[in-house]
């Protein structure tokens, strides 16, 4: 199992998140994130856009671990979250697994819980293996 400091850092958007990866393996990756007031929308409970981010970085890490290192870089192209159930605080704690892993796509599923065990949001990601070499956005693709 690799642990969350062998893998790229959360950084940029994930830190400012507050993610925080728990268990990194090519077939599984759980992750926390702490609630706090500023992942509420305007009436005081979780936005939307935070459980589709969370289920996009742990899906997406799952994803690039998978990839032989070197080999190519993951990108997500469809993010399918459904919210099931509000939350104003505590602790959301997410699995990730993949359902099928071929060389240019993949697709993974998570599940997000309260602290109380209860699903709250679930999605599936597809993701796109950009082989390394390639641009991405004008750049060569990698890690920033």
């Amino acid at each position: 199992m690799a642990e969350p400091d062998d893998n790229p850092p959360m950084q940029g958007f994930n830190a400012a998140l507050g993610i925080q990866l728990l268990k990194v393996e090519a077939g599984e990756v759980s992750a926390q994130l702490e609630v706090g007031p500023h992942h509420h929308q305007p009436w005081g409970i979780v936005h939307g856009g935070v459980y589709c981010s969370i289920i996009e970085t742990v899906c997406s890490v799952g994803a690039q671990v998978t990839l032989t290192p070197g080999s190519g870089f993951i990108v997500g192209v469809d993010n399918h979250t459904s919210f099931l159930k509000a939350t104003r605080s505590g602790t959301l704690r997410t699995v990730a697994r993949p359902l099928a892993v071929g060389g240019r796509t993949q697709l993974w599923e998570a599940n997000i819980e309260n602290e109380q065990g209860e699903l709250v949001a679930t999605g599936r990601v597809r993701l796109m293996v950009v082989p390394a070499g390639k641009t991405l956005a004008g750049e060569p693709a990698g890690v920033k």
